[in-house]
């Protein structure tokens, strides 16, 4: 539910990047009962600036990033920035003293990653990366039950339209892909089963682009395989699917949606259906709310807060990025 602020508590938030991300970042911290008071845009003529003005009218408009960063009136950032832009700016935002939210990518490598972290005045406290799913209130119910125990296996599904991102970003992302857009699946696979390590893996790089293909299983600390599917242009379902030894099975597909299943049900031969069927009997299901961008206001809130909850830190931004290259 959005919140109410008296004007004395409300946080002066400036936000980089009017893009998608932005916009729906700006949605979020008014709901949250805070102001956007400043946005930085690449160009002054940019059509999306009377998008986010419908948004946030009483925003000011500057251009170019350094603005906010040198802007000693607002409290809090937000950058929501390209997907190649941010890696560049990292080790300025670690090194700045306000609280960032940052979208991620924050690094195409591990290596620069950890080269920006080995820069001069580099503060990771306050540095909250924007791994938005985190917040769902399905992955959130799912954690507890992981935490009860008496997981027996899990599945992560991940496809990648490949046509779908090199439209929209142009085909220098395909290399990047799984930085870039696999990363929310697999850094919700780490936050959930905690460390994973490669027992085998198999590899088959497309033909025409720069982008491969990975299947094979993964094991959790404690022994539990994890199977993983990560294909280009897959009509697989996507998202996470976990049993239990106590004969459920928990599936997060998509992963705005819980579908708890506790038994077969039997469709038996019917007229329109000459063959018997036996279905999984969902004993709940639990939608993530859409009236925001899923995950984003529950994340606005805790980075406003000062509290950030199960939000992903620099260093488990880190480590995801590592896992990718593991796998890669």
């Amino acid at each position: 539910m959005p919140h109410s602020n008296s004007n004395d508590d409300r946080q002066r938030v400036g936000i980089a990047g009017i893009g998608p991300a932005g916009i729906q970042h700006a949605r979020a911290v008014i709901a949250s009962g805070h102001q956007v008071v400043a946005a930085a845009v690449k160009d002054a003529n940019s059509p999306r600036i009377e998008v986010f003005g419908s948004v946030a009218p009483e925003a000011r408009i500057v251009t170019g990033f350094e603005a906010l960063l040198d802007d000693d009136s607002l409290d809090v950032l937000v950058v929501a920035l390209s997907w190649h832009t941010t890696p560049d700016l990292l080790p300025r935002l670690l090194a700045h003293k306000k609280p960032i939210l940052i979208e991620k990518p924050i690094g195409l490598n591990a290596d620069s990653i950890e080269a920006s972290l080995k820069c001069p005045g580099v503060k990771t406290d306050g540095k909250l990366i924007g791994f938005n799913r985190r917040y769902y209130g399905t992955v959130g119910r799912l954690r507890e039950r992981l935490g009860e125990g008496g997981l027996k296996a899990a599945y992560v599904t991940i496809s990648e339209d490949l046509n779908r991102q090199q439209n929209a970003h142009g085909s220098e992302i395909i290399p990047h892909l799984l930085t870039f857009s696999s990363a929310h699946t697999l850094d919700l696979a780490l936050h959930l089963l905690g460390r994973l390590s490669v027992v085998k893996l198999y590899r088959s790089r497309e033909r025409e682009v720069p982008f491969t293909s990975i299947n094979g299983l993964l094991q959790t600390v404690d022994g539990a395989p994890v199977h993983l599917a990560l294909n280009a242009s897959d009509p697989s379902p996507a998202g996470m699917r976990f049993l239990f030894d106590d004969h459920t099975s928990w599936s997060l597909s998509p992963l705005e949606m819980l579908s708890i299943f506790d038994r077969y049900e039997i469709v038996e031969i019917s007229p329109r259906s000459k063959i018997r069927r036996y279905m999984p009997h969902v004993a709940e299901l639990i939608d993530e709310p859409v009236d925001f961008k899923p995950g984003f206001l529950a994340q606005m809130e805790a980075f406003l807060s000062g509290d950030f909850g199960p939000g992903a830190s620099v260093a488990q931004a880190l480590a995801t990025q590592k896992f990718i290259e593991e796998i890669q």
